[in-house]
């Protein structure tokens, strides 16, 4: 007797903006079954309305079916990297950013950017010369349609537990980013990113890429600071506007981290000196953990 096809499996993007006099307060998002949509739209609503920014006057919740299965990736290796002061996890982010491709000139432009604290999403940068590629008006592109496995969380917050990051917001924060981070390195078009979080009691920035994983920065910016934002950092031919390849990949391809990567070392520098911590088993080893997505200079 001939076995009857399962059907599909269903998915939702689930995506939640909160804001307060047209000024963004939260958002969050995520790819998820259909069992699990309803549960999902609650915990984003609570989330709306317990942000440390305040409340709301304007809360949207947006669910949407997909059409196809979302593509799944290995998020990025997780490092971190601790210095003494602000100065120095600046430095140090060029650094990596370096190490990916990036120009020192694109670097610094990129946090003179962040440092102004007017993008809705991300910048767009020539990783060589540093041109900005977006559309300034725009405020920047968002990364969308993304979200993570209930295996690979799992996986990921007991990692973070053994890396001494046990406080639920601060896995989530990591979480949410590393999901970003993830599907953006997935593109061969994208060397690298950099962010830093506009909460003022969030302090800890990271760069990424699929040359040097997710790199923490604790310390990047002061506590209070109200500056904050994100850069890609891109090669190749860069066409503006909603047609843009790159611009539908980010915002409109469905990609859900479904495996995590082993973590690495803690670094530490002081006075030149760098130091590993025994917290973490593995060595800092700056692989890619990404597949890649899209053919290059699309």
């Amino acid at each position: 007797m001939k076995k009857e096809a399962r059907p599909p499996r269903i998915f939702w993007s689930i995506r939640m903006r909160a804001a307060c006099g047209g000024k963004h307060i939260s958002g969050a998002e995520g790819i998820f079954g259909e069992k699990d949509v309803e549960k999902a739209l609650f915990a984003y609503a609570k989330r709306a309305f317990s942000h440390s920014k305040g409340q709301p006057d304007s809360v949207i919740l947006k669910a949407e079916r997909l059409c196809s299965p979302p593509l799944s990736i290995t998020a990025l290796p997780i490092s971190t990297v601790e210095t003494k002061n602000q100065k120095e996890a600046r430095q140090k982010a060029v650094e990596f950013l370096m190490t990916a491709g990036v120009s020192r000139r694109a670097a610094t432009s990129a946090l003179k950017i962040i440092g102004e604290g007017s993008l809705k999403g991300a910048a767009i940068l020539e990783a060589k010369e540093g041109t900005r590629l977006d559309h300034e008006s725009d405020k920047g592109i968002r990364a969308s349609m993304l979200g993570i496995t209930k295996r690979a969380e799992g996986e990921l917050l007991a990692s973070l537990e053994e890396m001494g990051i046990n406080e639920d917001h601060k896995k989530k924060r990591v979480r949410d980013a590393l999901v970003i981070a993830s599907k953006v390195a997935a593109c061969p078009q994208v060397l690298a990113e950099i962010c830093i979080s506009d909460d003022p009691d969030y302090t800890t920035g990271y760069v990424a890429g699929a040359a040097i994983g997710y790199v923490r920065l604790p310390g990047i910016k002061k506590n209070g600071g109200g500056e904050g934002g994100r850069v890609f950092f891109v090669q190749g031919n860069y066409q503006k506007g909603k047609k843009s390849k790159l611009t539908e990949y980010l915002q409109k391809t469905p990609v859900i981290v479904g495996k995590i990567s082993p973590l690495n070392d803690i670094i530490t520098f002081h006075e030149g000196k760098t130091e590993k911590s025994k917290r973490a088993k593995a060595r800092l080893d700056l692989k890619p953990g990404s597949k890649k997505i899209i053919g290059k200079n699309n």
